[in-house]
């Protein structure tokens, strides 16, 4: 670098500067061919720096030029009004726009290598509005977001977060806190930090669709949207595992068609990944109006879900817009191919809830962990081919040689992810107490197990076959999911 070092960079902002954010700038620096590498160039007085093409925000200041503020109503539909939020009340000109604090208020974020303009959240505008009256907030930092820049860009989400924050302060100034922020992609992720500057007060609520999980894996709490960031947090997983999270991050998290690859995204030449990733708004615009409505049925974990043991319920929620605010747990949606998206409630008229628990067919006639794992085939053909489809991809980093597909780092976390999935349910499969040895005895008699098999040898059949499944997931995805030229 002919104007700077990785050591003068650091050096510059050490003030500011955290373990994290080296750990990102070393990223940006080490795949710096992915950006066009040029000088560091520190900027004054607000202290950013470029990497190439990216810039990195360092301590600046809330209201930023880069951060902008559009709202509509039923007053103005279609002529977004920008909005200025400054340091108090009286400095921004919240009190003299079409904003009604007697009005429920949406603030919509999106992520990353987009802006306000994404269709599915445009969509949402359009539904809101014929829904009722509302104030709709539109957060375009797209200047802070751009392709190619990923590292830097999840770096700025902590300051964008502080900006809402701010948006949201003035809000609660005008006597109302009906605030629901709704972020896509990165954008959920930036919710957190928005929540995080506002302690001690709690937002109402958060609606995260299929956060981002590049460089999130290991995050800590206060860096990630998780359930203690508002008093109510709903989530929608539609790409896990690739631009996605797989985790938990809320309330009640809805898994659509098994949150990874969605039905209808192999189609007409497009991007499975990024049509899958794209599906969560479009889910969530639709959820607003639809009288069919996306309802899931409770399962335990992920896990129990990859083998097969979450069949239709009548233990159903809806989500979406309209989703119960006491809803918690994990659920599981299908949907159709095309939109309309919504399937409405399952029942037993539809031949669903006729098929018979996994648990049922412990026997030498069928393995459920071949044919019966899922019946929806998300676990054959194209599930774990992702290589075939390498960056970039639109929300993705625009290139092919990132760190989530790289062999540094992320495949490991991948492993070591899906070992903490497995921890969190060894208690289940854990013969050390004669307690839990008796209780999947119960289990076994409970789904009905033929009196001609014997129960104790049928339990450690059962143990056998979770482990060799355990062992197959993990070395699954301890495979590097696409190798770099």
């Amino acid at each position: 670098m002919a104007h700077g070092t990785i050591t003068e960079m650091i050096d510059s902002v050490s003030e500011y500067t955290s373990k994290r954010l080296i750990i990102l700038i070393a990223a940006a620096l080490h795949f710096a061919h992915i950006t066009h590498a040029g000088p560091v160039i520190i900027r004054q007085p607000r202290s950013d720096f470029t990497v190439g093409t990216c810039t990195w925000v360092v301590e600046r200041p809330c209201p930023d030029q880069d951060i902008k503020f559009y709202l509509f109503t039923r007053s103005n539909p279609e002529d977004r009004q920008y909005v200025h939020i400054d340091e108090t009340l009286e400095k921004s000109n919240l009190s003299t726009s079409y904003f009604n604090p007697s009005l429920p208020t949406k603030v919509i974020i999106h992520g990353y290598n987009g802006d306000m303009f994404l269709e599915p959240l445009i969509k949402m505008k359009g539904e809101y509005l014929n829904r009722g009256s509302y104030n709709l907030f539109y957060v375009d930092w797209s200047v802070l977001g751009p392709g190619p820049c990923y590292p830097s860009a999840v770096h700025n989400t902590k300051h964008v977060g502080t900006c809402i924050a701010q948006l949201v302060q003035r809000i609660l100034d005008t006597g109302t806190d009906n605030v629901h922020l709704i972020g896509f992609s990165l954008g959920a992720q930036v919710t957190n930090y928005a929540a995080v500057k506002l302690r001690p007060f709690k937002l109402r609520r958060i609606s995260g669709l299929d956060p981002a999980m590049p460089l999130f894996i290991t995050a800590d709490k206060d860096d990630k949207l998780d359930e203690s960031d508002a008093n109510f947090v709903d989530v929608i997983h539609t790409n896990a595992l690739v631009q996605g999270k797989i985790e938990r991050c809320g309330h009640v998290d809805f898994y659509m068609n098994g949150g990874i690859i969605q039905p209808g995204c192999w189609a007409g030449g497009q991007n499975p990944m990024a049509c899958s990733h794209h599906r969560a708004p479009d889910y969530f615009a639709e959820s607003i109006r639809s009288l069919t409505g996306f309802w899931g049925w409770k399962c335990e974990s992920y896990v129990y879900y990859l083998l097969g043991f979450c069949p239709h319920n009548n233990f159903q929620v809806v989500a979406g817009e309209d989703c119960n605010q006491a809803t918690e747990g994990m659920f599981m949606i299908t949907t159709n191919a095309d939109s309309p998206f919504a399937i409405g409630r399952w029942t037993d008229s539809m031949g669903l809830l006729k098929t018979p628990n996994p648990l049922n067919k412990f026997s030498l006639k069928r393995d459920p962990f071949i044919s019966d794992i899922d019946q929806w085939g998300k676990l054959e053909g194209n599930f774990n081919n992702v290589e075939q489809f390498p960056t970039p991809y639109s929300q993705d980093p625009n290139g092919d040689d990132w760190p989530y597909f790289n062999h540094i780092g992320t495949n490991k976390l991948t492993k070591d992810y899906i070992k903490k999935i497995l921890e969190q349910d060894k208690d289940r499969y854990d013969e050390t107490t004669e307690d839990s040895a008796e209780a999947h005895l119960n289990l076994l008699k409970h789904a009905g197990m033929s009196n001609a098999i014997n129960q104790k040898e049928g339990l450690s059949d059962l143990r056998r076959r979770l482990q060799l499944k355990e062992a197959s997931v993990v070395e699954q995805y301890s495979l590097p999911m696409y190798t770099p030229y």
